[in-house]
């Protein structure tokens, strides 16, 4: 990276374009926050005239992504209405609360299962430890 007066010149994550980050947290150059807030706003507004739609509702309404519309909720940074379903569940295809990937039923059979393979292994665990070799 080249360092100018501006700051430190980055390529933008999204285009590839190079810009003048202004402090090392900048990612993204001005045209594409600029677009990423523009999506951002048109989502905020579509909530507002529609609160009870879904993630899926309200990605087909503004053409954004679920993903970026999730990303923005787990940030919390948008808030949907207390019944509105925001995202469905990876492995099952139910309901995930709160815009997890996973439904709570499939959050516990997998802790569980790992939970299950973890304790298959406990009897190697006796052995494990510090050994001191005896002095001749």
């Amino acid at each position: 990276m080249t360092e100018n007066k501006m700051g430190n010149l980055k390529n933008c994550k999204k285009c590839n374009r190079l810009f003048a980050a202004v402090n090392g947290h900048d990612f993204l150059c001005s045209r594409c926050n600029e677009d990423i807030d523009d999506g951002f706003t048109k989502v905020r507004e579509y909530i507002y005239d529609n609160p009870t739609s879904g993630v899926k509702d309200v990605s087909i309404g503004t053409g954004i992504s679920t993903e970026a519309i999730l990303k923005w909720i787990r940030d919390g940074k948008i808030v949907l209405g207390e019944n509105t379903i925001i995202a469905f569940c990876e492995r099952c295809g139910e309901p995930a609360e709160g815009g997890g990937r996973f439904c709570p039923k499939c959050i516990r059979n997998l802790t569980d299962g790992l939970k299950a393979g973890i304790g298959e292994n406990d009897q190697y665990r006796t052995r494990v430890g510090m050994h001191i070799k005896e002095k001749k």
